[in-house]
Formats: structure tokens, sequence, C-alpha cells
């Protein structure tokens, strides 16, 4: 039986983590469906795979469950997911390489896919061409650089979060960052010169 009040104002994520704490399954199934779009969206944006991020995902919301009396109290329940989330697929990816028939599957599918969307795109817009060689920028970043255009420019996070979830100094953030940038720059500086200006 859910130990959580109903009623029609929003329970914060604060509150439902203290249930889940106490054993509160809905209180799992809650944060499930508040953070899963947020939750697959930033696992997209560090690796292409689909079907590992949902399997990361459902794996990490298992571990909540069965490891719920020893977890702490938090007061941000996104950044905790977000950092999770990140630590397991970067565990995972650190065991994928291990096997080198997976690796070369993987590095196969993912220019087949550039070549799908450059086949869509060729008669599109020139913002589109824009976004599609910004795209293929961001994918030939390194990832820890890309991790950190990711948390700052599309999850909005602030550069200390960022410091926290990447578990690094601000310091390294911000390097990180203006390493991407200016990698980012350089990619698009013939195609684009207003965007040029945007990423100085």
């Amino acid at each position: 039986m859910s130990q959580i009040p109903k009623s029609n104002g929003k329970i914060s994520a604060e509150l439902l983590w203290e249930s889940l704490k106490s054993g509160d399954k809905d209180a799992l199934e809650q944060l499930y469906r508040r953070f899963i779009k947020e939750l697959f969206r930033l696992g997209i944006s560090i690796t292409g795979d689909a079907d590992f991020v949902q399997d990361c995902i459902q794996e990490l919301f298992i571990d909540l469950w069965k490891y719920r009396a020893n977890m702490k109290s938090t007061d941000n329940v996104k950044l905790y997911l977000f950092r999770s989330l990140s630590n397991k697929i970067n565990k995972e990816r650190r065991k994928a390489l291990r096997w080198s028939e997976r690796q070369q599957h993987v590095s196969e599918r993912y220019p087949r896919f550039l070549e799908s969307v450059e086949t869509k795109l060729v008669n599109s817009q020139r913002e589109a061409l824009l976004q599609k060689k910004l795209a293929k920028a961001m994918n030939d970043l390194p990832t820890r650089q890309n991790e950190v255009i990711q948390y700052l420019f599309f999850e909005n996070l602030s550069y200390e979060d960022t410091a926290k979830l990447m578990g690094i100094n601000l310091r390294s953030v911000y390097t990180l960052a203006w390493k991407a940038l200016s990698a980012l720059k350089k990619a698009v500086l013939w195609f684009a010169f207003p965007l040029v200006h945007y990423l100085s």
C-alpha cells in the first residue's frame, strides 16, 4: 500500500525518494514515470544505442529497489539519477570494449546511421545541413567533452552540477567545455560563420 498521500498537487521528487527508501513501490514507479524521458534523452546523448540505454535505465531502477534501504537522502533526485545512469552506462561501455566483435559492430552501425541521415537531408534547407555537420562534430568529440556539452547545453545543468555529476572539479569542466566548443567551432568554420560567432 502506498505511503504517499494522494492529492491534486505534485509530490516532490525528494518526498518520493524518502518513500522509496521506506519500501514504497508506488514511489519507485512514480519516479520512473517522472524521469524516464529525461533519463532516456541523457542516455542517448552519451551513447546512440537506444536498446542499450533502455537496459541501463531498467537496471538502474531495479538497483534502486534492491538497495533502497541503504540509499542516502538527497536534495536533488534528478542529479542523483543522472549521475547513477551516467556511471552505469560508462561501466557497461567499458565492459563492452573488452569484446572486439561488439566494438566493431557498434562502430559499423553508426556510419550507416549517418549515411541514412545524410540521404534524408539531401534536399533540406541550409539550417538542417548545418545541424548535420554539427551533429557529426559532436560525435567526433572525446567522450568526456561530449558529456560536458550534453549536460551544459542540452540538459541545461550548471557548471557546478555538471562537475558533481561527472565526479570532477569545476576547473576541469571549464577546460573540457572550452576544448569541446573550440573543436565544434573549427568543424563548422567553413560552413556557418554566424554559428562560429555564437560558439566563441
